[in-house]
């Protein structure tokens, strides 16, 4: 029985480790893409500096109150201890800082609620922003 745990763990690893490569190769070539074919296109995304000055911090796992919030909504990864994360300003949802800066390149809306992000970014500083604790609440509907 332990046996199955230990090649069920060591699998899961392997895919995370796995998937979060994919996820860096893909953000080269979109980034590639982007590149080339920015000239050609409206941009409905976030410039990169009001990207860069929404807040982030350290993910620890004792500020996440479900394992449920512990997940990258854009790359379904788990969050690793010490991993950067960047916080949307009003809905509190947070991503992996890579995943969400590409997004943000493409998309002015968070990725899981659609709140608009171009209201919520006004109000910060055009500067970028530097790590911030973040405490989590229950929100009550």
């Amino acid at each position: 029985m332990s046996a199955t745990f230990i090649v069920f763990v060591c699998t899961r690893l392997i895919c995370g480790r796995i998937r979060r490569l994919e996820a860096q190769h893909m953000l080269e070539i979109d980034s590639r893409i982007d590149l080339e074919l920015q000239e050609h296109r409206i941009i409905n995304g976030l410039e990169p500096v009001v990207v860069a000055a929404i807040p982030t911090m350290k993910f620890d796992r004792e500020a996440f109150s479900t394992m449920e919030d512990a997940q990258c909504a854009i790359c379904l990864s788990e969050y690793q201890e010490k991993e950067v994360l960047r916080i949307m300003p009003k809905c509190g949802h947070s991503f992996h800082l890579s995943c969400i800066d590409v997004w943000l390149r493409k998309q002015s809306t968070c990725p899981v609620c659609r709140l608009s992000l171009h209201e919520s970014v006004d109000s910060i500083s055009v500067e970028p922003a530097s790590e911030v604790t973040i405490e989590t609440t229950s929100r009550s509907s």
